[in-house]
């Protein structure tokens, strides 16, 4: 699902318009640590024979040494690791005193299974997420380190709080679920007791899209994260706890509220009307619009879910909710102008591209390599091919911010 779709799908926050969105990368931690696991390890030979020779009912240590032919000393070592994990007790039962072996509830065990359960330093990686502070499962391939996601153009959303997780936050309980849904099963080969340290921590990122709704009425901003498609109620509450939307510079300009002059002495008297007319159209399908995509994101949920009893009628229901969503935006193409949701911005200027027969004028504030991309650049390749004239005017005049190293590139390669 691309940043605009999801924009799209989640435009519908009751008593907030969304006013801006994009793709971002969330924080985590990549721990590698040292942890103590319970392991299945196959018996040796030398323990194997031991313990069947117990089984077979030769319970003297001497007499288990001349069976299979070994040195008493190889023997008494092997039982003495049996005794130390609780496999075998000895026992000093007859009138001579020499010491005899049987086997504990546990050795029975072992005696069926032939296998032992040992404990084993094993390293165990792992990620921390960086808002919620908790372990968590991201699949290695969705994860971008720092250099990654700045070549991509994607912004960072800043931890918090900004230093690394330490051993006594984190709970083993949380880590013992990543562990199991990392192998990929229930059931793992190895048991993890405990962490005993952290031997190095890695900055990674999960990307996901960003989505900042202001309230209709005071001005509240909240922001929304969507991983995946889906919005994660945990990442935004945390987000909003710590004060992000006022501490994080993606949004820091977003805070900053001025009156905006009237549409009148921006678009002149025809144009304004036009958008004006266009205002009432919208307004009286925005109800309509926003219960289509409702609908919409209810059963896109209960898909993910599977849940297979109610398959047919959200089926049916998905129809009804498409063809209301076809018929609203049927009505919108045919305004000459209207006002637009930010979200539908890429696909306009797309279709510009493609479809224009003279010329494209864009204005914009600023060149960002998250829209100038490879295949944008090539767009507008084709159209001056077709002979069309591209104007792309930006900037804010003076006092513009520094340029990011990723959008220099992005603008030189407009210029070039």
């Amino acid at each position: 699902m691309t940043p605009e779709e999801t924009a799209d799908r989640f435009d519908n926050r009751a008593g907030y318009k969304l006013i801006t969105y994009g793709a971002v990368g969330l924080p985590l931690y990549r721990l590698t640590t040292v942890g103590l696991c319970l392991i299945k390890k196959s018996l040796d030979p030398i323990d194997e024979f031991v313990v069947r020779s117990v089984v077979a009912g030769i319970q003297r240590v001497d007499d288990v040494a001349g069976l299979l032919g070994l040195e008493a000393s190889v023997v008494e070592s092997c039982l003495a690791e049996l005794i130390r994990t609780e496999c075998v007790r000895v026992t000093t039962a007859d009138a001579t005193g020499r010491r005899q072996v049987e086997l504990t509830p546990k050795g029975k065990g072992l005696a069926r299974d032939q296998e032992a359960i040992v404990p084993i330093e094993q390293t165990v990686v792992f990620c921390v997420d960086g808002l919620t502070r908790a372990p968590r499962f991201y699949p290695a391939e969705s994860l971008y380190r720092p250099r990654e996601l700045k070549d991509h153009g994607i912004p960072e959303v800043r931890a918090f709080p900004a230093r690394p997780p330490e051993l006594d936050e984190i709970e083993i309980k949380d880590v013992i679920e990543v562990v199991h849904l990392d192998a990929g099963r229930a059931e793992s080969p190895r048991q993890l007791l405990r962490i005993n340290s952290i031997e190095r921590r890695d900055r990674v990122f999960l990307e996901a899209v960003a989505l900042a709704y202001r309230a209709e009425s005071g001005g509240t901003l909240q922001v929304a994260f969507a991983i995946d498609g889906r919005l994660s109620a945990e990442h935004e509450t945390a987000f909003a706890r710590a004060g992000g939307p006022e501490k994080t510079k993606v949004f820091g300009g977003l805070h900053e509220r001025s009156a905006p002059p009237p549409m009148i002495e921006v678009l002149g008297k025809d144009l304004s009307r036009k958008v004006e007319r266009a205002a009432q159209v919208q307004g009286n399908a925005e109800e309509l619009l926003q219960e289509a995509r409702a609908v919409r994101g209810r059963l896109d949920e209960a898909r993910q879910r599977a849940i297979q009893a109610r398959q047919p009628a959200e089926d049916a229901a998905t129809d009804i909710g498409r063809r209301k969503l076809e018929e609203v935006r049927g009505q919108l193409e045919q305004l000459e102008v209207r006002p637009l949701a930010v979200y539908e911005h890429p696909r306009l200027l797309k279709r510009a591209l493609e479809q224009a027969e003279e010329r494209v004028l864009v204005i914009s504030p600023w060149i960002r390599r998250a829209v100038v991309t490879r295949e944008f650049v090539e767009s507008i390749r084709q159209a001056l091919g077709r002979g069309v004239r591209v104007y792309v005017g930006y900037g804010l005049g003076e006092g513009d911010k520094k340029e990011q190293p990723w959008d220099e590139d992005a603008r030189k390669e407009l210029e070039g």
